[in-house]
């Protein structure tokens, strides 16, 4: 099996490390968080002192986002400084496109190779990545993705592949800007039903009743913001953030993103910026109109599919 460089083992990083370590692989890890290089090396991972340290012919980052991949990136003790001809950069951090194509353009002037990726799972990484229940979203040249196919394979369900690093990124945005919105307009509607006296689980009733399958879907998923299968305010609004940047910079009007972002703004001056996202809007909402929401909740738990052979697909 491969020796991999990990870096960053917070929510997404500590369960890639357990998985890749269930795998057989052997395991460098860096994080700024000493306990949680400890806990890694008790299931047989080699915590080391810097992220230079941590490259490897194959270095997988996992860091929450762009600020938190440069810092490890530059410097005397970063991955830059590590890299080496022909090895390679695997991000699947929550990194933005510029990043991606920064990142690429970095470790190509070094003699590296670079994929730039994205992962999805549907529930809490915690319960899904160690099990290897996700999607990756990978970019770059196609030889260097079939050079570590085996890797994610390991790794995740299904891998999907594009022609270029940074487009993941883009799409993976494109993913949390829907599910925001669909977020926003289900607390919408649940308010304006309550406010008339109509039962919120009512409209999920009516929806399943009815074959309206995808729709019931979106508003199931609301239904269960209590049970922390997404992620936290936090992350979605920094993706929001990104999206605005981007459309900025490209002159292109987001009139919705923005008015969705304006409402993550109210979740975090009410303090809910770790509160998972869809409950937080909920929570916004309660408070903005003074409607109770409580009854709008599924408690029932989500099952999870048995492992299927892993499938490599070329976009």
């Amino acid at each position: 099996m491969s020796r991999i460089g990990l870096i960053g083992l917070g929510n997404a990083g500590g369960p890639l490390g357990r998985r890749l370590l269930d795998k057989g692989h052997q395991l460098d890890v860096y994080d700024l968080n000493p306990q949680a290089m400890a806990a890694m090396g008790k299931l047989g991972a080699t915590p080391v002192a810097s992220a230079r340290e941590a490259t490897t012919d194959v270095t997988i980052t996992a860091l929450p986002s762009s600020v938190e991949v440069m810092a490890a990136v530059e410097g005397e003790q970063g991955i830059l400084a590590g890299i080496r001809p022909g090895s390679l950069l695997i991000d699947l951090s929550g990194t933005d496109p510029d990043c991606a194509r920064d990142l690429q353009k970095k470790v190509k002037e070094r003699g590296g190779e670079f994929l730039g990726g994205t992962l999805h799972a549907d529930g809490a990484p915690a319960v899904t990545i160690p099990k290897g229940l996700l999607s990756i979203v990978i970019g770059g040249n196609r030889e260097t993705i079939a050079g570590c196919e085996s890797i994610l394979k390991d790794l995740a369900q299904k891998v999907l592949c594009l022609p270029e690093p940074w487009m993941p990124k883009s799409l993976k945005i494109g993913v949390i800007m829907m599910a925001t919105a669909n977020s926003i307009i289900v607390t919408e509607i649940l308010t304006w039903l309550a406010a008339q006296g109509i039962e919120p689980r009512l409209f999920l009733e009516v929806q399943r009743g009815t074959g309206s399958n995808e729709s019931a879907s979106r508003i199931a998923q609301f239904f269960k913001r209590k049970k922390n299968y997404g992620g936290a305010l936090s992350n979605s609004y920094k993706d929001l953030r990104q999206a605005l940047k981007v459309a900025a910079d490209l002159q292109l009007p987001l009139p919705f993103t923005s008015h969705a972002h304006q409402v993550q703004e109210a979740g975090r001056a009410q303090g809910l910026a770790r509160t998972p996202s869809p409950d937080a809007i909920g929570t916004v909402y309660e408070k903005m109109t003074g409607i109770d929401l409580s009854q709008a909740v599924l408690e029932e738990e989500r099952s999870f599919p048995e492992p299927e052979e892993p499938k490599v697909i070329y976009l």
